[in-house]
């Protein structure tokens, strides 16, 4: 006998409270980290410096995401079969395209930024070890071209913002 699987869907004030939850406790996060690094260290490092941009992405990135729900949603409900394509639909799928892409592109870079924050933090931990700092150095030479491709994908993968997208 086969057993349907339940459906749970989330409406946009649901979605839009967990991503503001999750920002609010990384941001808290982060900023325990920052006092404990200043003010009790006295001292910023280049990991810190990488910190700092996930930080900053990861705001800028929920950001555009809480721009982009509305249309995230309404594209979840269209059934292609009964939806009418109107010239002002394709623009506002035409706009939802664009924030999709700058919020995709923030978020990669936040992703990245906490890579090499945590591969400089170890780093100096690692420094001691001949045969881990030159582990480091080959995970950092894969991370580099890696972080670029995948920060680019989106535009690799599709150029257009316009009705060639579609």
């Amino acid at each position: 006998m086969a057993t349907q699987k339940a459906q749970v869907r989330l409406d946009e004030i649901g979605f839009k409270a967990a991503i503001g939850a999750f920002l609010g406790v990384a941001i808290a996060l982060a900023v325990g980290r920052t006092y404990i690094r200043i003010i009790l260290t006295h001292r910023i490092t280049v990991d810190d410096g990488f910190f700092f941009l996930a930080v900053i992405t990861l705001i800028a990135g929920t950001t555009t995401l809480y721009v982009d729900v509305p249309y995230l949603f309404i594209q979840q409900n269209v059934d292609p079969s009964t939806t009418v394509i109107t010239p002002a639909f394709i623009q506002f799928l035409l706009r939802s395209l664009k924030i999709q892409s700058a919020t995709d592109v923030l978020l990669s870079v936040t992703l990245f930024s906490v890579k090499y924050s945590f591969l400089f933090f170890f780093h100096g931990l690692l420094r001691r070890v001949r045969w881990l700092t030159i582990w480091w150095w080959c995970v950092l030479a894969m991370m580099v071209p890696l972080s670029i491709i995948f920060m680019c994908c989106i535009f690799m993968v599709c150029p257009y913002f316009d009705e060639r997208v579609l």
